[in-house]
């Protein structure tokens, strides 16, 4: 009897076959035959991996670790030139430390002493590690502002140069540029989010048209219509000099920390900009993060170190205390780093010739310390998908 091929499968079985491949295995099967390219590369498909990857993320977390390829010489004298100039125009406003760049270096080398003692290998580590290596079209001068289904957001500084880049598809986009004001030389705030009423992924920068500025602007591009469709002013952010670094996405909203008494809420959809109260009764906060599909933030009160989630039940929006977390011995000295470092399944505690992570047991209430070799330049909560705007194209 002859053998059958697994085309002979209904087209609905061979679908729920494949959604269960990991990205990498998928894109090897476009290349099988041409039905599989066709099922593979449709809207449901895409959505269909996109909704299980997800899903299975809240129990399988994977944690992203991005390397910056070596700089040649020239990038590493329009480095030199750029952080020169920064530090001209905008003095010590970036500057997180009071103290000299000695004391601190000392303070490094006792902690990754003390971290190093209690450290164990990261092969050990029960969270799964994926590297890459950032490609050099934006390696320099762009940094990771935000994350969403699988495609990260890399802006500059003052937010007129944006790139949209799935690392799972190896594929990217570069946005139009945005409406030119005096603000692009001001340092701005930028975020990216999907809105699921619209179906459509959407950029947000909020700029000054001096530094701090009363009223900023927002300007909103939208990838449906490939082009920065609105452009209003935000007086609910009135007097703002700093914004939370993190974004996190929940049901079409996007949220950022705003000042220590509010986040900041912005309904993609309707692009209306909303606060949210922080509990008050609490010494040191951490920034926004995603807790299980949550927002999520963890605040110290005292020696008590919470993890809270901001829930909305029957339309009312509260915050909720999931559990306490039992600080490492090793970690309490650099608490700072630890709250505002934090992800869902760990902490990364500094940066050195070594990378330590922190991972805190939920169930077991316990927490260990990883140490990597590598010094990684960026690393995030990451899901892979296939999901793919107009406009993508290949990294080369």
């Amino acid at each position: 009897m002859a053998k059958k091929s697994i085309n002979y499968l209904p087209e609905g079985l061979i679908s729920e076959i494949l959604v269960r491949l990991p990205v990498k295995s998928l894109l090897q099967c476009k290349s099988v035959c041409k039905p599989w390219l066709s099922l593979i590369s449709t809207p449901h498909f895409v959505k269909s991996q996109l909704h299980r990857a997800i899903t299975a993320s809240m129990n399988t977390p994977t944690l992203l670790c991005i390397h910056r390829p070596p700089l040649t010489e020239e990038e590493l004298a329009r480095k030199l030139a750029f952080e020169a100039e920064t530090e001209r125009r905008f003095g010590t406003l970036f500057s997180n430390s009071t103290i000299s760049p000695q004391q601190q270096r000392r303070r490094e080398l006792v902690d990754e002493a003390l971290l190093d003692a209690a450290a164990q290998d990261l092969s050990s580590c029960p969270v799964q590690f994926n590297r890459l290596v950032m490609p050099r079209l934006f390696s320099t001068h762009y940094s990771i502002k935000s994350v969403c289904d699988g495609i990260l957001c890399l802006a500059n500084l003052f937010g007129n140069f944006v790139y949209l880049w799935n690392p799972s598809i190896g594929k990217f986009k570069k946005l139009p540029a945005p409406e030119p004001h005096t603000c692009d030389t001001v340092p701005v705030k930028v975020g990216f989010g999907y809105d699921p009423i619209s179906d459509d992924y959407k950029v947000f920068r909020i700029v000054s048209e001096k530094m701090f500025d009363v009223e900023p602007l927002v300007q909103v591009y939208s990838s449906n219509a490939d082009s920065w469709t609105n452009e209003f002013k935000a007086p609910i952010m009135k007097g703002v000099k700093h914004f939370g670094s993190a974004n996190v996405v929940v049901d079409g909203v996007l949220y950022f920390k705003y000042r220590r008494e509010h986040l900041v809420s912005f309904d993609l959809h309707n692009e209306i900009f909303g606060l949210v109260p922080i509990p008050s009764s609490t010494q040191m906060e951490s920034d926004v993060l995603d807790f299980q599909g949550s927002v999520a933030m963890v605040f110290q009160s005292g020696i008590e170190i919470n993890l809270w989630t901001l829930d909305n039940v029957s339309g009312e929006v509260s915050w909720t205390k999931k559990f306490s977390i039992e600080a490492h011995p090793e970690t309490e000295i650099r608490l700072d780093d630890y709250l505002g470092a934090a992800q869902f399944f760990g902490h990364k505690v500094f940066e050195s010739s070594f990378m330590f992570y922190v991972l805190y047991d939920c169930e077991k209430k316990e927490t260990k310390i990883y140490k990597d070799e590598a010094n990684v330049g960026a690393f995030l909560k990451y899901t892979e998908t296939l999901v793919s705007l107009d406009g993508f194209e290949q990294v080369q």
